[in-house]
């Protein structure tokens, strides 16, 4: 029987709206002050990354976390797994999508966009 798409492009609950989005500060001295955030850095429109077709064929499903850097353009600068889904597929895809999402940039307390981190989940996941 073949499984049909049914991508949980709701990035598990919509990425969690954006999980553990933390400010970066401009130098890695630990002793300054980390601002905590108004808003976190979230996506200008629903993602929905791409399933690969070869994934789909080995029935491949798994969740990926990526860690992101957004700057305070929105533009995501850095993209890493944080946890594989143990398909290097699936990683790949995830992070070929989120490299190249834009995103409304976090905000601090007096509202001016900063750059943070961001982890979000993807899962990939065929039904029948």
């Amino acid at each position: 029987m073949k499984k049909a798409l049914a991508f949980a492009a709701v990035l598990v609950a919509a990425a969690a709206a954006m999980v553990q989005a933390q400010p970066v500060t401009g130098a890695n001295d630990p002793s300054s002050a980390m601002p905590s955030l108004a808003a976190n850095a979230r996506p200008e429109k629903p993602l929905s990354p791409e399933y690969p077709a070869r994934a789909k064929r080995l029935e491949q499903e798994g969740l990926v976390m990526v860690s992101l850097r957004v700057l305070a353009s929105g533009a995501v600068t850095d993209a890493q797994v944080r946890s594989s889904s143990g398909y290097v597929l699936l990683d790949e895809a995830a992070l070929h999508y989120l490299r190249d999402a834009k995103f409304v940039p976090a905000r601090d307390q007096s509202g001016a966009p900063v750059d943070s981190l961001v982890q979000i989940p993807v899962s990939f996941v065929l039904q029948d």
